[in-house]
């Protein structure tokens, strides 16, 4: 009969045990690293280690102490189905100084999510690949971006949130985004897109921040905005849109901040906007409303921010308005109107 020692048979065991570990763990594969190290180049990033598995959050992938408004992630998901392999699911960079461009080469990611390349130097233009992935969330914030937004972008079934503010893309908004049914949040200010809001918008029903300030857009604000029922904020500043502000604006019943300034077109009378019981903050600003504030107004009691300057509204503030008196910040500069001013505007000092 054959013994073993105690110690050696131990030893045995963790060798074993060890082997099948390292035999039988999940790790990235080997077309996703290469991926990541095209990606890497195109981006500027030189911090990524592939001496060390992408996922293993060492080396460059992952950043241990967290600065804010910094984040440098790269995600993987190891739990899928019958698979013993991970594969990245999400890229964050923000603010890491990437002076690259963007990379096509994302699309070979197959089971990204997310990208998240905020507030870097990153120049060029929106590759259409992106438009044969599966993504949920595009933030470019903050680049040197130029072009049109891709209309490839339209066939991304499952986006919820595009963010683009803040770089210096142009031409008009392509119809095809009115296909991203399950988009929640379209952030596009401080760009140069021209034209007409596409007519598709009107499909965008899932739509909760609309966001296009600051932009050289043509024509007038659509009424097919009156479709965006779940619609919780809406800035339109400095837009380029004309007016007048659209009537069906008050089935918008879900709104918390609604900003619109600076429309040209003809004078138009104050929206009705009793139907948003949650309302923060209303921006009216030089938007050619005429006529007297409405008795529904002082009914806003959820109101912090009110600036209705530089239009045209007349007659007294009445009594009705009080309801404004929690209001924390009243702007009614550049106005018509005439009669006293009540005490309780007269009490905010400062902050009227």
């Amino acid at each position: 009969m054959l013994f073993i020692s105690t110690p050696f048979l131990a030893a045995s065991l963790a060798v074993f045990c060890l082997t099948a570990s390292a035999f039988g763990a999940t790790r990235l594969p080997d077309d996703e690293v290469e991926a990541l190290r095209d990606i890497g180049n195109t981006l500027g990033k030189k911090d990524w280690n592939f001496n060390v598995d992408p996922c293993s959050g060492e080396s460059g992938w992952a950043d241990s102490i967290q600065v804010k408004g910094s984040e440098n992630a790269v995600t993987c998901t190891c739990s899928f189905p019958n698979s013993s392999v991970c594969h990245v699911t999400s890229i964050v960079l923000k603010s890491q100084n990437l002076q690259g461009t963007l990379p096509e080469d994302l699309g070979r990611l197959p089971f990204l999510q997310i990208i998240d390349l905020t507030r870097n130097y990153l120049n060029g233009t929106i590759p259409p690949q992106w438009g044969s992935m599966q993504l949920a969330h595009i933030s470019l914030l903050g680049n040197r971006l130029t072009g049109p937004i891709p209309k490839e972008i339209g066939n991304i079934s499952t986006l919820q949130n595009l963010t683009v503010e803040f770089n210096q893309l142009s031409e008009e908004l392509p119809p095809e985004l009115g296909s991203l049914s399950r988009v929640e949040r379209m952030h596009l200010t401080s760009n140069n897109f021209t034209g007409q809001l596409p007519a598709t918008f009107g499909k965008l029903t899932s739509l909760k921040e609309f966001r296009i300030g600051d932009n050289k857009f043509t024509g007038p604000i659509p009424n097919f905005i009156q479709n965006w029922t779940t619609l919780k904020q809406l800035v339109i500043q400095g837009s380029g849109l004309s007016g007048p502000i659209p009537s069906g604006i008050e089935q918008l019943k879900n709104m918390i901040d609604l900003r619109i300034s600076d429309l040209s077109g003809n004078e138009t009378k104050f929206p009705q906007l009793s139907n948003m019981k949650s309302l923060d903050k209303l921006i009216l600003r030089n938007c050619n409303i005429v006529g007297e504030l409405p008795d529904s107004l002082g009914g806003i009691t959820t109101l912090k921010t009110l600036d209705l300057s530089f239009n045209k509204l007349t007659g007294e503030i009445r009594t009705s308005l009080n309801g404004l008196a929690k209001t924390d910040y009243i702007y009614l500069t550049g106005n018509l109107f005439s009669g006293k001013v009540p005490g309780w505007i007269l009490e905010k000092g400062e902050n009227v």
